[in-house]
């Protein structure tokens, strides 16, 4: 049986005495940094500076030098806003971070922002400060570990070995998101995964028992978790939980740690003042007074960095060691070497457009079976691409036929079944793209989207490549009624930047969208009628000349365009319909399919008035949703057919009628307004 101490070193006196004298400079540090940008929560850094500093001086198996290499151990700091705790830790132990970076916190431009953002900061594994989504992105990653170690990994190599790690406060717990991911995690018994809570019993408006009075270690263990609770102020107690945690770890753990909040500061400690303000001077010289450092600004002793500077040493010969076992591997495995080699980079056929474009897909159908034709056709090519649904699976037609599910004990499927938890679900394709060798495919109704849209937005924020398949676009879903049939969210999505929302007509298009969602370096949203779409044989052009302009004209008009029609997805072929009648009456349309917004707004301003430009006549845009953000293009005496209140329970025909989607009606509107 394999002993605590194979998998971790003893923590011996010197080392203690190494990790108290960090702890101590963490303090330090985030006082004054807090002080320095008069805002900032200086109340978890002080409680938790000796997690802090047992991790960065002793658990955690990763090169600073390195901060990508792909089987370190990883640090996610949920609790975002106490981001000095975790930039303190940085700079200590030599990720990078300088002094100077440290003495501009929360400034422009700094490396050492309010909240930690990964594409700012080398060595912050992903953007935090919403609570409760760090949570949720560690439990995807933990994921994404262990279905990379069941699809590498040998008996004699373990090239993905790692653990994850995560600190979470009071609020991360409260938030639902943090729920929704610990059951899903419970339920795959996620072994690699340990959360530390800093229970300090304090939140930014009082003590947590004015809000909170649940059990939570019942609640965790109910969960399906491990659960130990320490006094996280004592190393040698934080330090028996985490060996008896992951020996022969077989759940997720949680380590409830009782802290307090402050802790140094003589007279804010265990308050909610010390959370989200500076301390004031007067208290950080008190404070310096008791922790036996000079009241001098940003003070570290030489000997912390000296600790750090012969340690980074042995960092770096840890990675190595994995370097020379990844080529043994290599050599011995040859074809699982170009498969990691294509999932690492991200690799995508060449001839990618020519493939989809030759893929036989049946006329006139719904754009979610479209979309599942190409998927299935994508999964053979493409070995990083795993889909996951929230329950919806059968219905938003994300499942890849040819391989199983992922469950606690088969962890070598490409589906994952995330239950009905929707923002969990986001939360976790998130962590499952920051493995940077997956990429997730998730899926749901429109109307849901809103259950997602906190981490669809930080995805966003990061641009991490998370495509979201959004079914059932609108009214049209039908007889569901109301609940379920999307209006506004269209609008939302499209005003988060970054994040490219696609709505295709045809299986052209939906082909065609895929490329721009694979190729894309940020998240996609693909928008998907429930309903068959008639297929416009227009819309059949290369990706560089249709699609990837974002809007292209599908019909020219025969004359002066008298009429100018922009449509997207499934109201596609009424624009195409109503140009028909148009011109029967001796008018000149042009029709235009303007399936994305973000791809559109990249051309060229040539190209752009190509499409909008100059005696283009009355403009029309047909879309069954919310005119918000349509006479940007269409001109504030624009025409738009759209849906401006809740739908309702009626066959998609009937609301076709009841709500203006009809020739007839369309053109009606067009001659009075």
């Amino acid at each position: 049986m394999t002993s605590p101490e194979n998998i971790l070193p003893p923590l011996d006196a010197a080392l203690k005495v190494h990790i108290a004298k960090m702890a101590t400079a963490i303090r330090v540090l985030s006082m004054d940094a807090v002080q320095k940008a008069n805002s900032g929560h200086p109340g978890l850094p002080l409680g938790c500076a000796e997690l802090g500093a047992y991790l960065y001086c002793h658990l955690l198996k990763h090169n600073p030098k390195s901060p990508a290499w792909i089987n370190r151990d990883r640090m996610i700091l949920s609790a975002g806003h106490g981001s000095m705790w975790l930039y303190s830790c940085m700079h200590l132990s030599g990720f990078g971070l300088t002094l100077e970076d440290i003495q501009h916190f929360r400034q422009m431009n700094s490396k050492t922002p309010g909240h930690p953002e990964s594409f700012i900061t080398p060595g912050v594994e992903t953007t935090t400060g919403p609570l409760g989504q760090g949570f949720g992105n560690a439990v995807g990653t933990a994921l994404g570990l262990k279905i990379l170690a069941k699809k590498f990994n040998t008996d004699e190599f373990a090239l993905f070995n790692s653990h994850v790690y995560a600190l979470a406060g009071d609020g991360c717990m409260m938030e639902g998101v943090t729920a929704e991911a610990a059951s899903f995690a419970g339920h795959l018994a996620l072994d690699n995964l340990v959360v530390f809570y800093d229970a300090n019993d304090v939140t930014l408006d009082g003590p947590l028992g004015e809000s909170c009075s649940e059990d939570t270690r019942g609640r965790y263990r109910a969960y399906g978790w491990d659960v130990y609770e320490v006094n996280g102020h004592d190393v040698d107690q934080i330090d028996r939980a985490v060996r008896q945690a992951i020996h022969h770890q077989k759940k997720p753990v949680l380590i409830i740690m009782k802290t307090l909040i402050g802790k140094g500061a003589p007279t804010k400690a265990g308050s909610h003042i010390a959370h989200g303000a500076p301390l004031g001077e007067e208290e950080i010289r008190l404070a310096k007074e008791l922790l036996g450092v000079p009241n001098e600004e940003f003070y570290v002793p030489r000997s912390v960095y000296d600790f750090f500077r012969e340690k980074l040493v042995l960092d770096a010969q840890i990675e190595n060691e994995w370097k020379k076992l990844f080529e043994n591997w290599s050599r011995t495995f040859p074809e699982k070497r170009a498969e990691f080699d294509t999932m690492l980079q991200g690799k995508l056929p060449s001839d990618l457009e020519q493939r989809l474009v030759s893929l036989q897909t049946k006329p006139s159908i719904s754009g979610r079976k479209a979309s599942q034709d190409v998927l299935n056709y994508l999964a053979e090519i493409i070995p990083q691409l795993y889909t996951g649904s929230a329950d919806l699976s059968s219905s938003d037609m994300i499942v890849l036929k040819k391989y199983p599910f992922i469950s606690k004990d088969h962890m070598g499927g490409r589906n994952i079944k995330f239950g009905v938890r929707e923002f969990g679900m986001a939360t976790e394709a998130t962590g499952l793209v920051q493995t940077r060798m997956i990429q997730p495919v998730i899926g749901t109704f429109l109307t849901f989207s809103d259950y997602m849209k906190n981490a669809i937005r930080l995805a966003a924020l990061m641009k991490e490549k998370v495509i979201y398949q959004f079914t059932h676009d609108s009214i049209f879903v039908g007889e569901d009624g109301p609940t379920h049939q999307p209006v506004e969210q269209l609008a939302g999505l499209r005003a988060i930047p970054q994040l490219h929302v696609i709505r295709p007509s045809g299986s052209h298009e939906v082909k065609m969208a895929w490329i721009a969602a694979l190729t894309y370096q940020g998240p996609t949203a693909l928008i998907l009628s429930r309903q068959n779409v008639r297929d416009i044989p227009e819309t059949i052009l290369p990706y560089a000349e249709g699609l990837g302009r974002g809007a292209y004209i599908v019909r020219k008009e025969k004359e002066k365009a008298t009429h100018t029609i922009v449509a997207t997805g499934s109201e596609l072929p009424l624009a195409m319909d109503v140009a028909d009648a148009l011109e029967k009456i001796g008018k000149s349309p042009r029709v235009v399919s303007m399936p994305c917004f973000d791809l559109f707004e990249m051309q060229p301003e040539s190209y752009k008035q190509s499409v909008f430009g100059k005696d283009t006549g009355k403009r029309i845009s047909i879309e069954a949703a919310s005119e918000f953000g349509w006479h940007k293009y269409i001109g504030s005496d624009g025409l738009a057919i759209s849906v401006e209140t809740f739908g309702a329970s009626a066959p998609a025909s009937v609301l076709a009628k009841e709500y203006g989607f009809t020739v007839e009606t369309i053109l009606d509107r067009i001659f009075s307004s």
